[in-house]
């Protein structure tokens, strides 16, 4: 892969993030093995695009902002940044375009199980052609991503839920409304949300 078609795949990626992930949360309602739902709220800014690209910035002055903001203007150059050495950016890169939308193409979420990639990251969210990794906001409850795999995301996890439906909203937004993802074959009249997002609607569910 050269600089240019590098470029090239994280403008069209930067565009898509801008427009259905940017300044927006996310919140999975996750069914375990056992059936149990659990929740995971995630968040989205600017300053974590560049994590995503696995991209190493060549100027220390360039923040990860601003890197953001020349691949949305299409100022990027390739003297902005270089390939790491261990070849993974360039496996990102060739799936980036399919994870860089409102849902994450995520149906499955789970615990990083420390494999022997050097990757420092806490939760999974994907599917089997690709993963997007969380880490935990010290100062929030949200996980903010940090990195991106091209991989079964089953090959990478323990704890594995299942995604039965996923929520959007603008960071300025207090309550879920937006419905982006509803996975098949669920009894959503059975299904007892946490207390705290009792209010969501649910597929063909009258309230």
């Amino acid at each position: 892969m050269t600089k240019e078609q590098a470029i090239s795949i994280v403008t069209s990626c930067a565009e898509a993030y801008n427009r259905e992930l940017l300044n927006k949360c996310l919140l999975f309602v996750i069914s375990d093995k056992h059936k149990r739902i659990s929740v995971m709220e995630t968040r989205f800014g600017a300053g974590q695009f560049l994590h995503l690209t696995g991209l190493k910035i060549s100027d220390k002055k360039l923040s990860a902002s601003r890197f953001f903001k020349r691949c949305l203007d299409h100022e990027l150059s390739p003297d902005d940044f270089e390939f790491p050495s261990n070849q993974t950016t360039f496996l990102k890169l060739e799936v980036m375009p399919t994870l860089i939308c409102k849902n994450l193409a995520a149906n499955s979420v789970g615990t990083y199980k420390g494999t022997g990639l050097v990757l420092h990251t806490e939760k999974l969210a994907g599917g089997i052609r690709g993963c997007i990794g969380f880490v935990s906001d010290a100062k929030e409850k949200y996980y903010i991503p940090n990195t991106l795999l091209k991989a079964d995301i089953r090959d990478y996890i323990v704890d594995s839920g299942r995604i039965l439906i996923t929520y959007r909203r603008d960071i300025s937004e207090e309550k879920y409304s937006e419905i982006v993802y509803a996975a098949k074959k669920v009894d959503w009249q059975s299904l007892v949300l946490p207390k705290e997002f009792s209010y969501l609607d649910l597929p063909g569910v009258q309230k």
